[in-house]
């Protein structure tokens, strides 16, 4: 039990530090602020911040949700986020603890980063999208050759419904990318389960919020973590 304990306390910590990771590297680029310098810093007073401060949920809970130079309130849904992925890595290295599945790690930071972008920006860099769609791919490429003749032609329709949605601008480009991404290495039935649940919570937002431009990745990672902690058989965790 004190092992377990300690593999999921570790899997935490590097599942709230890629969660602040890709917050931070997704604001510099939708503020258009380089990703090497200046260090990290405050978002109100320019402060430089101390090491300690960077700690993931740590550093929120010692400044007491305020910036311990200027006092702004710190933004706490940053480290909500942190919260729910680490506790999401923390069940993924649980369930195998022997050997972690770090392709479902690098799947789930890759679609927080391309999330966090997309609900900043609207748009996401096309190296991270295509690249990182690219490497799993091709980590994948055994399951890929297991694929029946149903399987691609789903493909091939969701892309040529996704590409019109695009075109009635429903849809981005990244949106359909994903999508594709995703129902290749998921398969037909659970990636619908996936889109239906994405879907729905896109409904709810509007209910609730009236927002009539919304971010689609977003949802689509929340669908994913949704699955991942209760039904982990749909996403392969």
């Amino acid at each position: 039990m004190i092992i377990l304990l300690l593999i999921f306390l570790i899997a935490f910590f590097i599942g709230a530090s890629l969660a602040s990771f890709a917050g931070c590297v997704a604001w510099r680029f939708a503020n258009n602020v380089p990703q090497t310098i200046p260090r990290s810093f405050c978002e109100n007073c320019r402060h430089a911040l101390c090491f300690w401060q960077l700690i993931p949920v740590v550093g929120y809970l010692l400044q007491g949700g305020r910036c311990a130079f200027c006092k702004h309130k710190i933004p706490g849904h940053e480290t909500m986020i942190e919260i729910v992925f680490g506790l999401f890595c923390g069940k993924i290295f649980l369930l195998h603890p022997d050997s972690p599945n770090l392709l479902t790690l690098f799947l789930s930071a890759w679609l927080l980063f391309l999330a966090w972008t997309d609900a900043l920006k609207f748009c996401v860099p096309a190296a991270s999208l295509y690249g990182g769609g690219a490497l799993l791919l091709l980590c994948h490429i055994d399951a890929l050759a297991q694929r029946n003749a149903i399987d691609w032609c789903f493909f091939l329709l969701l892309f040529c419904l996704m590409r019109l949605f695009e075109q009635k601008q429903m849809f981005g480009a990244a949106d359909t990318f994903v999508c594709l991404i995703l129902s290749v290495l998921f398969g037909i039935q659970n990636f619908c389960f996936l889109l239906f649940l994405s879907c729905c919570l896109i409904i709810l937002h509007y209910a609730f919020f009236h927002q009539k431009m919304l971010p689609f990745i977003p949802f689509i990672l929340c669908s994913y973590l949704f699955f991942g902690c209760f039904f982990p058989q749909v996403i392969n965790v």
